[in-house]
């Protein structure tokens, strides 16, 4: 078991690294930038915001001293590395020049001649390369430190974002999961012991329903019937006002049951054809010769088989049913992860993207583990290497 674990895990890193690596340079080489504005800021503004998030070097004046001359790179211009910039004459009268650190586009502050600059006073800020703003933020994602995200000017950290969005959508989604597979397995359990029988048929064709309708459809449905028409169930949110245990309650039914339909008909339709392969297998049939009752040859041998594709597709299942609650959330007015999956990327928040796509990863990594651990205990074929 250790060692399975320490090579898994080992795998996971490598996966999520690859998966973190591909992210990041496909959002820097995508056409734009999260600076692109109509009105064209100032260029201290600008460099300012270079430098907040990460993605600029600074280029400083080693002594005090007065502008004596300006090279021929201005701002917005393209420039090697090692371009002169400006000369400075300190106190002593010896000349200092300044040159740029890496090729790429000048964002800079005024310079003119004639101006008076403190030790460590900042002259220019150039963007990093996105191979530097890599290699400077990879070291920080290790610690689970993405930065601050561009769509709060800088005011909140994506780790501050997500702490507050992630359990919202993790309840969500437990309780959407238990509710497809306790509703799913069961219905599919019954439809493959009585195949071609009136059992079956509901049961599937409830299935089929349920994977052919969107939540974006079922969800207002849902509201219609229950909220506006019935007015059996409150609607609006995920934290509801103080009151009773039936209050806090009232509130989940509804999103629970839109985003856990669909994949009970998943959990429904593969549980069934596992008990169909199973129900026909040698090794039913011997059980069955040795005059073991029928309750007892479904529940001691026929369901821990028929229920392994449905373990298989718990992994990926729960990953997506957590960070895939978008149009769920958006329906029913929770502020869980959804706002982070779309707009960011739309943005061109680039730290807000990387941490949701670490969030994702990990967990769909994390539940591929615990799903092939389970396996051992339901297929004593399968051993742990």
């Amino acid at each position: 078991m250790a060692r399975f674990l320490l090579r898994r895990l080992f795998g996971a890193a490598i996966t999520l690294w690859i998966i973190v690596t591909a992210s990041f340079f496909l959002m820097r080489f995508a056409p734009g930038s999260p600076f692109d504005q109509e009105r064209e800021l100032p260029a201290s503004v600008k460099a300012n915001r270079w430098l907040l998030y990460g993605m600029g070097n600074e280029v400083v004046t080693p002594v005090a001293g007065r502008v004596t001359a300006l090279g021929d790179v201005q701002i917005g211009d393209a420039y090697a590395e090692g371009t002169w910039l400006a000369t400075l004459e300190d106190a002593s009268g010896v000349e200092h020049r300044f040159t740029m650190p890496n090729d790429g586009t000048i964002e800079a502050l005024p310079l003119a001649v004639g101006l008076e600059l403190p030790a460590g006073g900042r002259v220019a800020v150039v963007p990093k390369t996105a191979w530097q703003q890599y290699t400077s933020s990879i070291g920080r994602y290790l610690s689970l430190d993405f930065g601050v995200t561009f769509s709060s000017g800088g005011e909140r950290t994506v780790m501050e974002e997500l702490s507050r969005a992630f359990p919202i959508s993790l309840e969500l989604g437990v309780y959407a999961l238990l509710f497809a597979l306790i509703l799913g397995v069961t219905l599919g359990l019954l439809a493959g012991l009585r195949q071609n029988t009136w059992v079956d048929y509901t049961a599937m064709s409830g299935a089929m329903l349920g994977i052919s309708v969107p939540t974006m459809v079922s969800g207002p449905l849902l509201i219609a019937i229950f909220v506006i028409g019935l007015g059996w169930l409150p609607f609006g949110g995920w934290d509801p006002p103080p009151g009773s245990t039936w209050s806090a309650f009232s509130y989940r039914i509804l999103p629970v049951i839109t985003l856990g339909l669909v994949y009970t008909a998943y959990f429904a339709r593969i549980t069934r054809g596992g008990m169909l392969e199973v129900i026909r297998s040698d090794y039913i049939r011997t059980a069955r010769a040795k005059g073991l009752s029928e309750r007892r040859v479904v529940t001691h041998h026929a369901m821990k088989g028929a229920i392994l594709p449905t373990v298989s597709f718990l992994g990926p299942a729960m990953a997506r049913i957590v960070t895939g609650s978008v149009v769920v959330e958006r329906v029913f007015g929770i502020s869980g992860l959804s706002e982070y999956f779309v707009k960011p990327a739309i943005d061109r928040d680039y730290p807000m993207v990387l941490g949701t796509v670490v969030v994702y990863s990990a967990l769909l990594i994390g539940m591929n583990i615990l799903v092939d651990i389970a396996y051992t205990f339901l297929d004593p074929r399968v051993k742990l290497e």
